[in-house]
């Protein structure tokens, strides 16, 4: 492995703890490793080392190397135990990467490095994640109101993690810090009811081209951007300007990515992310009346995160979010609070989090 191709990052607000966590977050792009101190104060990251998931073929060699820098620094520190989240599915202690041709076999791992290390979904880790966020900090959680202004205090451990990205991720936290259990789901890919015209015509179009049943993920996840883009399109008869051209042209991956960055300025864009956000609400909402978190709902995924300002501006999620025919069940929806994550070491904290939990 080249230097060129890992970076390293020194935490210069570490502190001394009793345990050093391996903790990993591997996508389809970026490998991500943190050597995470368990402490008192709780979890804290010393030393990230980043690479392109692209750029190797196996995780083994960028744990050698922050091995490495962490003996050069400290050498009497090591790590006692380990968790590595991926995106893709879990089969026993082996996490198969959805859009890499290599995985996380935590069994291997741990024969290679003496010390147990697990193998975890990345939406496991982000919901391990949730119970470390400081509420009050707005570097890690952007608070939503809710229509009548209020900002609900959490109550009780409950938690509903949703969160957008390459799919939909779906899951519940219970219990709080050390002793939150995750329970997870395949909420993502339930089955979607329209709720307005707009999303029947949405539902019908799907409908046509991935059969009849139509799921969350089809259109709450970067591919469900590209159908609502295709939609819009359609139902306004948009012409095709410089910028649809160059979303239009570019691989399915990046049309999302493109349709955020141009959603501040571009007519078309735009409604298509205040159409996304919309059904998000609602979605979010039909999983809050079966779970009741009081203790919040968590909004996660790079998606959110780009376009907070669209979750935010005229209250377009919370109007969705707060609907409900049982007047009942409107002034429970009222009384979640709601958060959008901004901390995006969570899924480290998450992974490390598990790991402790499960030792």
């Amino acid at each position: 492995m080249m230097d060129r191709e890992v970076t390293i990052d020194w935490s210069e607000n570490a502190w001394a703890g009793e345990t050093v966590i391996l903790s990993g977050d591997i996508g389809g792009t970026n490998a991500n490793l943190a050597f995470v101190m368990k402490g008192d104060e709780g979890f804290r990251i010393l030393l990230e080392v980043s690479a392109s998931s692209l750029d190797i073929d196996a995780i083994g060699p960028l744990v050698v190397r922050g091995l490495e820098e962490l003996n050069v620094r400290y050498p009497d520190l090591c790590p006692e135990l380990g968790c590595i989240s991926g995106a893709g599915p879990v089969n026993g202690n082996c996490c198969s990467m959805s859009n890499l041709p290599w995985g996380v076999d935590g069994d291997a791992l741990t024969r290679e490095f003496g010390f147990p290390i697990r193998a975890i979904n990345d939406f496991e880790a982000i919901s391990f994640g949730v119970p470390l966020l400081d509420l009050d900090d707005p570097d890690q959680v952007t608070v939503m109101p809710h229509t009548n202004g209020n900002r609900p205090e959490p109550e009780g451990d409950t938690r509903l993690i949703v969160g957008a990205g390459t799919g939909l991720g779906v899951s519940i936290m219970l219990g709080d810090s050390e002793a939150a259990r995750s329970v997870p789901s395949e909420g993502g890919h339930a089955s979607f009811s329209s709720f307005d015209r707009e999303t029947q015509e949405i539902l019908d179009q799907l409908r046509k081209e991935v059969g009849w049943v139509v799921e969350n993920e089809d259109l709450l996840s970067g591919k469900g951007i590209v159908a609502l883009l295709r939609y819009y399109m359609e139902s306004h008869g948009s012409q095709i300007d410089e910028t649809l051209e160059e979303i239009l042209n570019a691989s399915a991956s990046d049309q999302p990515r493109l349709v955020s960055r141009y959603a501040s300025n571009h007519p078309v864009c735009r409604g298509v992310i205040r159409l996304f956000v919309k059904i998000y609400g609602r979605v979010s909402a039909d999983f809050a009346s079966i779970v009741l978190p009081k203790g919040g709902l968590f909004l996660a995924g790079g998606i959110v995160g780009k376009n907070e300002e669209f979750f935010l501006d005229g209250n377009q999620f919370i109007r969705f979010f707060e609907q409900n025919e049982c007047v009942q069940v409107r002034n429970i929806l009222k009384d979640i609070p709601v958060y959008i994550i901004r901390n995006y070491n969570i899924s480290l904290l998450g992974a490390a989090n598990a790991g402790w939990a499960a030792r």
